[in-house]
């Protein structure tokens, strides 16, 4: 990859990284108003259940198994941009689509079904080509300025994410006052679109940059046991599977929980969400500097133990206690730390346990497999809230419901993965 990147202009590489910042901005914006409490709105409007909101909220992690097999196509081409081009304009525009659903004479429970399916296809066809995406970036980030280009990269992502969900959160609040949230929707979703045509057009302008590839046709065999032989790519591996049982168990169920449990507005859970995001913004360059002089497992560890702080606060924070506006608040401050890290750092982290070579295969099968066993989580997450519903348990003397003890779950496993991190796995030099 280094040969091809020497013949690549220093012209064509920062407007890569230009590009790569823009791109990211429209992807985060389109992923924000289609997840999390404006997907939850959504759906309730249409009368999901909370476990259907569960069950829908977890698709991406469902949808990441299809990467097991995406390295056979993948890795036997130098060029990936149209590939790349191709899934991102699917998932995209089936996402843009799912506003008509409500729409369709069908009855509840076929609009939700439908809804099921149109993002599972949609998420199919993304992380097809994830681990080309992947690539493309590192491609043109050399690794000296890595950290310091995604630091920088994540908060103007940030800055322009939460000025667009501010903004939406307020409308949907106006429409859903006068008793017409699914105008709100609309109107939301029309700007989805718009986004998606600067995402798209982001990655078509890119200038790609020939990846190593291989012409001996790839066994379907090799997809699983190149991965597991490699002692350092295990040891990755193992991290990635607690990190995702940990983020997923309990992921569906922060918005469900302010939305359904504490009856918050949109403005409110926004301005929660901004909080999260000036504080992101804040830390994201730092943690890049930090990881440009310590590594990316050192950030990982840290940024784990954050937020599993984090989650603490969130499990503490129950209907009727006067402080829970303080706890939320405290809970958002140190998840804008956390993830700040989280997110850079995990990206970039993968390209320190993987080889060169074949490096698809590595990515896909981790991001699969862990993947898999995360969307299991989630869904005995949603099978937990759905078999306790509204009752409550009783723990340390006082009574949580179903989400909070999910969370509590959550938080435990993180502090697990971070001590695992700091105690089998040493500190890499990055390629």
């Amino acid at each position: 990859m280094s040969q091809n990147l020497s013949r690549t202009s220093v012209k064509d590489l920062e407007k890569n990284r230009l590009l790569g910042i823009i791109e990211g901005s429209a992807a985060r914006v389109i992923f924000n108003l289609t997840s999390g409490a404006f997907l939850v709105g959504f759906l309730k409007d249409m009368g999901a259940s909370d476990a259907m909101c569960g069950y829908i909220l977890a698709i991406p992690v469902l949808a990441a198994v299809i990467q097991f097999l995406s390295p056979i196509i993948l890795e036997s081409v130098p060029y990936r941009k149209k590939l790349i081009l191709a899934g991102v304009i699917f998932h995209r525009i089936l996402l843009s689509a799912i506003i008509v659903i409500p729409l369709l004479p069908m009855g509840i429970e076929a609009k939700l079904w439908c809804t099921y399916m149109t993002f599972l296809i949609s998420y199919l066809a993304f992380y097809f080509v994830n681990a080309a995406i992947s690539n493309l970036y590192i491609s043109f980030v050399p690794q000296n300025i890595r950290g310091s280009y995604f630091g920088k990269r994540e908060s103007y992502i940030l800055l322009t994410s939460t000025v667009v969900t501010l903004i939406l959160g307020k409308i949907l609040d106006r429409f859903n006052d006068s008793g017409n949230l699914l105008a709100g929707y609309m109107v939301t979703y029309a700007i989805v679109f718009i986004f998606t045509i600067v995402n798209n057009l982001s990655f078509f302008l890119m200038k790609e940059i020939p990846l190593d590839h291989s012409t001996v046709p790839m066994k379907v065999s090799e997809i699983f046991t190149r991965p597991i032989k490699d002692r350092l790519f295990v040891k990755y591996f193992v991290m990635l599977i607690i990190w995702n049982v940990s983020s997923q168990i309990a992921n569906a169920y922060f918005s469900v929980y302010l939305k359904s449990d504490l009856k918050l507005s949109y403005t409110v859970i926004t301005l929660l969400s901004m909080v999260h995001s000036l504080v992101y913004i804040f830390c994201a360059r730092k943690w890049g500097r930090f990881a440009d002089q310590k590594g990316w497992s050192a950030t990982t560890m840290l940024t784990m133990g954050v937020l599993g702080i984090c989650y603490l606060l969130w499990f503490f924070s129950s209907v009727g206690k006067a402080y829970i506006i303080v706890l939320l608040t405290a809970a958002h401050i140190l998840s804008g730390v956390a993830w700040a890290g989280i997110n850079i750092a995990l990206f970039n982290m993968q390209f320190d346990y993987t080889p060169d070579e074949k490096r698809t295969v590595y990515i896909g099968f981790s991001s699969a497999a862990s993947g898999a066993i995360g969307y299991m989580a989630a869904v005995l997450g949603s099978g937990l809230v759905g078999a306790f519903g509204s009752k409550k348990i009783v723990l340390l003397g006082s009574l949580f419901n179903i989400k909070q003890i999910l969370f509590l779950v959550s938080a435990l496993l993180l502090l697990a993965c971070s001590l695992y991190i700091k105690f089998f796995m040493k500190p890499v030099k990055s390629i």
